[in-house]
Parts: C-alpha cells; sequence; structure tokens
C-alpha cells in the first residue's frame, strides 16, 4: 500500500487521530500492511513480538487457550481498534493469542517508531495512556462479572451493551455464538439456551444473529439479578 494511503488509514485509526501530520507521515513510512485470512494466526502465546497492531478492517479474536483445548476469549478487536500495545513497552513474550474471525487487514507498528512517537507526540502519548487505562478499567470489570454475575446476568449485560448506541434496540452478535460464549466464559449450548430463555420471557427477539431488545428495562433487571427465569 502507498504511503500516502496508510497514512489515511491510521489517521482514522482513534489512538491516531490527534497526532500531527508529519509524525503521521514518518509513522507511515515504517508501518506495514499485514492482510490475513479468515481463521489465520497472527500472533501466538510465547512468541516475541517487536511491534503492536491496528485492524484497519475485519475482526480478530485474543484468546488464551488451555491445554485441553478450552478457550478463554478475552477480548474482540474489530475496525480501528489496536492491541498489543503494552508488548512495545515490556520486553516480555506475548500472552495471548491473535486469530482472524474474518479477512482482516492490519497495520503493523513497529516498537521503535511507536516508543519515538510516544517521546515526541503528547497528544500520541496521552491517547495511548488512556487507551490502556480503559483496556484496564475493561479487564477489572471483566473479572467482576466473571466472579460475581451469574451466567445470566452476564448475557444481559452483553446484549445491554450491544444495544447500548442504537436507539430502536437492535444489535448483532459481531462473531458466531462459539465465540461469543467463550467471551462470556460459557458454553455454546448455555447461552443458547439463555437467549432462548430471555426470548420466551419476552426481553428480546433472536434470528441468528440479530437481536432485538423487546424490553430494554426487563433486561436491565436480569443484569442486575433483579428478574430471574
Amino acid at each position: 500500500m502507498a504511503t500516502g494511503l496508510l497514512e489515511g488509514v491510521i489517521a482514522n485509526m482513534p489512538m491516531f487521530r490527534q497526532v500531527a501530520r508529519p509524525q503521521l507521515v514518518e509513522l507511515a513510512r515504517h508501518a506495514r500492511v499485514q492482510h490475513v485470512r479468515r481463521g489465520a494466526t497472527v500472533c501466538r502465546r510465547g512468541e516475541s513480538l517487536n511491534c503492536f497492531f491496528g485492524v484497519a478492517y475485519g475482526l480478530l479474536k485474543l484468546a488464551l487457550r488451555a491445554n485441553g483445548g478450552e478457550e478463554k476469549v478475552l477480548r474482540l478487536v474489530g475496525a480501528g481498534e489496536t492491541f498489543g500495545e503494552a508488548l512495545v513497552f515490556r520486553e516480555r513474550p506475548n500472552p495471548l493469542e491473535a486469530v482472524a474471525l474474518a479477512d482482516t487487514m492490519l497495520v503493523v507498528f513497529p516498537s521503535q517508531a511507536v516508543i519515538s512517537l510516544f517521546e515526541h507526540d503528547l497528544n500520541f502519548a496521552r491517547g495511548l495512556l488512556a487507551s490502556l487505562s480503559e483496556r484496564m478499567h475493561d479487564l477489572v470489570s471483566e473479572v467482576e462479572a466473571s466472579t460475581l454475575l451469574s451466567a445470566r446476568q452476564r448475557v444481559a449485560t452483553y446484549l445491554e451493551s450491544l444495544a447500548a448506541e442504537n436507539a430502536n434496540g437492535r444489535a448483532r452478535l459481531p462473531a458466531t455464538k462459539t465465540v461469543i460464549a467463550a467471551r462470556l466464559g460459557v458454553t455454546k449450548e448455555t447461552f443458547s439456551r439463555l437467549l432462548r430463555e430471555l426470548a420466551n420471557q419476552g426481553l428480546i427477539e433472536v434470528e441468528k444473529r440479530d437481536i432485538l431488545l423487546r424490553d430494554r428495562a426487563g433486561l436491565a433487571a436480569v443484569a442486575q439479578g433483579a428478574l430471574h427465569a
């Protein structure tokens, strides 16, 4: 990809929107594009990485996998989002597996170019720290949900978050039910059963991966543990 086009792709990522154009040009000069097919592994746990990644388009899952094959999906990463930033500043092995859930275009940012930008551009440094802080907050919320909330509450909370930006209460699962179930720490069968229960209560409608929230107040009550099946 031509440097000018790559610069435009990078500029549209929220983390880089406040970066001045000369710095964007320099960063684009060092960055490279990586096209990944659905199902391909971008990086494996234990690998040494000297970069971090931005998603131009597509979708990936970041996951931990046990020796027995069980998988915990920690995060879904879509267009405009980044991952692996912390490894730029800490020389440690990659702790997660990243797998493409759709054909994906990545922008690969070399560590040295990112460190240089961090040291010379205050806006970028603030944006990066804000992103990492938000990620830490999300992780705390994830631990809280997995330890203090029931599976039913976690599913209701997740559906609420999907539809939060849509006034009409419509949402679409960003990945397969298997992946979403692994994200929520339940089996696919449990996830499907809980969706049916919520639908039978008149709280949602389900059409494959499309979800309609028919009763937001009722779903919120489920998320808070105040409404049972």
